[in-house]
């Protein structure tokens, strides 16, 4: 855990208190010549920031294969490690009962239709006759030969039977019936297909979760029935943290490295940003934020599944002027500085720009420090301009 610069300068006055105490032993009678402090060099190298993280590596696409139905796989035509396309037969339930239970409602359905179209054609000759009737009724009407209760009763008969623009129809419920045989014949068809189990892309199984014999909608552990990956191009999804995301942006580079590879190294690179956080397995408040990294080297040892440690390439400096990250001090007006030691063993406080930061080292971009020149390490408020101090 890094500490803030202000709680370092806490820390290094009492370990500058203790060192100065040692000092003023060591000399035995008398004050010692200065404080004592620990010094190090400004120095030229190349600065890179980076953030590692781990994640599983998994293929670019994924599908899992699964099945609702309760029938028995029939066949198994597929294995882990077998490459297959999309649209391809992974398995086959036995439907010998779904078959036979659609034979029987095709039947039914034929039958309905037939005597649906009997109905039509008796529904037809009646609603001619009805029509007849009233015709007639209403021409006897018209010249006194027939009663107004005449014509209405021939008007009733008439409006009961089911027709549109003289022709006999089915009624609502006729019609109802005919469209449920038929969408169960539809779900009986759809579930048929479903029998034949097949690949919903090209890749790679990686997954078998079931047998032959088994129900296919009971696999092991609820698992899917097959996992098809693509596993050609391979992918991490790392989590970074909400402090660290400012940093990170599409096209850095990656180191990749893991165990199968035995030191080698393979490059990948960001390519995706979750727009989205989510809360961080086993923390109450700390966000991360998936980011996606892709293998853009080929190496035949890499394969899904197995962890791997992720390099981002943040930022580099080269032959940048460094200090050791402790050489840092803020004074109390909020100013950045370096506490430089003279050929006279005397401080002088040197203003400084901070540029690029490691956990060690951090780069500095402006002020009047110098390669070479000796610098205090954890350095205190208790030192002043002129002050003389005994490096260690």
């Amino acid at each position: 855990m890094k500490l803030t610069k202000k709680k370092k300068i806490i820390l290094a006055a009492a370990i500058a208190a203790a060192v100065a105490a040692g000092g003023k032993l060591a000399f035995g009678k008398g004050e010692a010549p200065g404080e004592a402090v620990s010094t190090a060099l400004a120095e030229k190298q190349d600065l890179q920031e980076t953030l590692r993280l781990k994640a599983v590596l998994e293929g670019t696409e994924s599908t899992e294969v699964v099945s609702r139905l309760h029938y028995e796989v029939k066949e198994l035509l597929v294995k882990e490690g077998d490459r297959v396309k999309k649209g391809q037969l992974l398995a086959v339930l036995d439907s010998a009962d779904l078959s036979q239970e659609m034979a029987l409602k095709r039947g039914e359905l034929s039958l309905l239709q037939k005597q649906q179209a009997e109905t039509l054609r008796d529904r037809q000759i009646d609603y001619d006759n009805a029509k007849k009737a009233y015709d007639d009724t209403k021409i006897l009407f018209e010249i006194g030969a027939a009663s107004q209760a005449e014509l209405d009763e021939a008007k009733d008969t008439l409006e009961k039977i089911s027709a549109a623009n003289g022709k006999a129809v089915l009624s609502a419920a006729e019609q109802q019936a005919l469209a449920n045989t038929k969408q169960e014949i539809s779900i009986q068809s759809s579930a048929l297909e479903d029998c034949q189990i097949r690949s919903m892309i090209d890749g790679t199984v990686t997954r078998v979760n079931t047998k032959v014999g088994r129900f296919a909608d009971e696999t092991e552990d609820d698992k899917p029935m097959f996992v098809i990956e693509n596993v050609d191009t391979l992918q991490m999804k790392v989590l970074v943290s909400e402090n660290d995301i400012a940093k990170v942006s599409v096209g850095q580079k990656v180191d990749i490295t893991a165990e199968i590879l035995n030191g080698e190294s393979v490059q990948g690179e960001v390519i995706r940003i979750s727009p989205t956080g989510e809360l961080k397995e086993g923390s109450t408040s700390e966000r991360v934020i998936p980011v996606f990294i892709s293998v853009k080297e080929k190496n035949d040892k890499l394969i899904a599944g197995i962890t791997a440690k992720a390099t981002i390439h943040i930022a580099e400096a080269k032959q940048a002027l460094t200090v050791p990250y402790e050489a840092i001090g803020e004074l109390e007006d909020g100013s950045t500085v370096v506490y430089v030691v003279r050929e006279d063993n005397t401080i002088h406080i040197v203003p400084v720009e901070l540029g690029l930061e490691t956990d060690l080292y951090a780069e500095i971009k402006g002020g009047e420090l110098k390669e070479g020149q000796t610098i205090v390490l954890n350095p205190s408020l208790a030192l002043t301009e002129g002050m003389a101090v005994m490096p260690q």
